[in-house]
């Protein structure tokens, strides 16, 4: 059994009465295949050891079976165990029993936390070399602990549901169909099933995550870094419902020209799609009332949008900002209060992680006004890049993220008194705005107008002090009031990437332009 995956491995399988057989078996046969040694471990009350009875559900679980166990949970040390498991079925219940007589209303969250086994699970859940399982009924001994399943996605029996969800843990239910013997949710190390039938997928699972490791920290969003690395690390945030394709090719040319690495970013990981009217060069702006684009720019942009291309390809696999940022909860949740703390500590990792960056950009289109502007997880990321003294570019109708992204203490705009560009009203569709369904498909939706005047919005959020120029009539419109560089719309595009790179090497770096 030495070349057994888990050789030498031990598990601890926490058990009680009205145990279920089968999945006893099962963690025995399994788990000794892989090379790992079970080891049943319970509350024994003082005793050297107990005797407990299984389950009894005729023409399910029959006979009844007894097993015996000498293994104290106060006894053994936790640390030896490459993973620990609560049992299927009411064995959780049992093992939540106290024998103190003293509870009141002011100690009973303490009471119900410091039963042994629920302290025992309570220790291993903290110790992120152990993987955590929890079968069918198990979370039952984790919810005196919402301060430890808040935040975590686990699926159990239906009738913890509620007691899982006012803990603060996620449900989540597998797709649709599937199988209940494949009703497994891997949450890093921690593993739950939601019945004993699945117990061969949970096994693997578990073997899985012992396998990968200790869960990795809030960087594994993100793609390694390259080598070697550019000169300058930009993080570029597109829209999955269409960014416009100069303002992504036209700084993102000049970052190439200056050896800069780009890594790129959408709100959920998809493949970002170009606006088709952004590849016709025939397109005819209606407030223009001219063509915007140019042969040889349509042609660049082509090329981005087809992933068959070297071009295209770049763009393949962005960064999943729901994977890196965290959602910050409702103020209705239950557990508020733990779900809010996680939030902070995962926020505080990712905020931390952008360290590799030197400064973000945000394209424009018309896509931004659907998954970024009002993305609680995109104002985290300008705020991150904000405190961190790094500089924040946008173009066009992404320039409307700068003025909602706020601290949720203060609420006061972060371009208050700073000086500004964007989507000037003269610019504004009477019809029209649309959105990008897949790639080169319109989502059969027209708008009309855009939901709401950027250029109003602008001049309110950036005060009295501040101030918005859409420089209409001039051919750009690119504004540098540090941290902060804004391009008005598609012909600003390469003169917003060129600016930025100014504020980060030019020679003084560039802090005041355009105003």
């Amino acid at each position: 059994m030495s070349n057994a995956p888990l050789a030498g491995k031990k598990i601890a399988v926490l058990v009680e009465s009205q145990f279920i057989p089968g999945e006893i078996r099962l963690y025995r046969e399994c788990f000794a295949a892989y090379g790992a040694t079970v080891e049943l471990v319970s509350r024994l009350w003082g005793n050297p050891s107990l005797r407990f009875y299984s389950t009894v559900e005729p023409g399910v679980v029959d006979p009844l079976e007894w097993i015996d166990v000498d293994k104290d949970v106060d006894q053994v040390a936790l640390e030896d165990y490459a993973a620990v498991i609560v049992s299927a079925n009411y064995t959780s219940v049992r093992l939540r029993a106290s024998e103190r007589r003293d509870v009141t209303a002011a100690n009973a969250a303490q009471v119900a936390r410091e039963v042994p086994a629920a302290r025992f699970f309570r220790r291993a859940m903290q110790n992120k070399a152990i993987v955590k399982g929890a079968a069918c009924h198990g979370l039952w001994l984790l919810t005196p602990a919402p301060d430890l399943l808040a935040g975590r996605r686990v699926i159990c029996n239906s009738v913890l549901i509620a007691d899982v969800i006012n803990a603060g843990g996620l449900y989540t239910p597998c797709v649709p169909n599937t199988l209940e013997k494949d009703q497994v949710v891997v949450d890093g190390d921690l593993v739950t099933n939601s019945s004993w039938h699945a117990t061969e997928a949970f096994v693997d699972a578990i073997k899985d995550a012992i396998l990968a490791g200790p869960a990795r920290d809030a960087t594994a969003p993100l793609p390694p870094l390259p080598e070697p690395r550019g000169k300058r690390h930009v993080l570029v945030m597109l829209s999955e419902w269409g960014y416009w394709g100069e303002e992504l090719i036209g700084p993102l040319e000049e970052f190439d020209r200056d050896g800069y690495t780009v890594d790129f970013c959408t709100p959920t990981g998809k493949r970002p799609n170009a606006i088709p009217v952004s590849m016709d060069p025939d397109f005819f702006d209606p407030p223009l009332q001219r063509p915007v684009t140019s042969a040889e720019m349509a042609a660049k942009v082509r090329r981005y949008d087809d992933p068959s291309t070297p071009e295209g390809a770049r763009l393949q696999h962005p960064i999943s900002l729901a994977a890196w940022f965290p959602e910050r909860p409702y103020y209705s949740a239950p557990a508020f209060v733990r779900l809010l703390e996680a939030y902070n500590r995962a926020l505080e990792a990712a905020r931390e992680s952008i360290a590799r960056y030197d400064a973000v950009l945000l394209v424009g289109g018309s896509g931004p006004v659907v998954d970024m502007v009002n993305n609680q997880r995109v104002h985290d990321v300008i705020l991150a890049f904000l405190d961190a003294g790094k500089p924040i570019a946008a173009e066009c109708y992404g320039v409307a993220c700068l003025a909602f992204a706020r601290d949720m203490n203060i609420r006061k705009s972060i371009i208050w008194g700073k000086h500004v560009t964007g989507h000037c009203l003269e610019y504004d569709y009477k019809d029209g705005t649309a959105f990008v369904k897949a790639r080169d498909t319109f989502l059969d939706f027209n708008m009309g107008p855009p939901p709401y005047p950027l250029e109003f919005i602008l001049r309110d959020a950036t005060g009295p002090d501040g101030g918005f120029h859409g420089n209409f009539g001039h051919p750009t419109s690119v504004l540098v009031d540090w941290p902060f560089v804004t391009g008005r719309s598609t012909p600003d595009s390469a003169l917003t990437g060129r600016k930025l790179i100014e504020v980060l090497d030019g020679d003084p770096p560039l802090r005041r332009w355009g105003w």
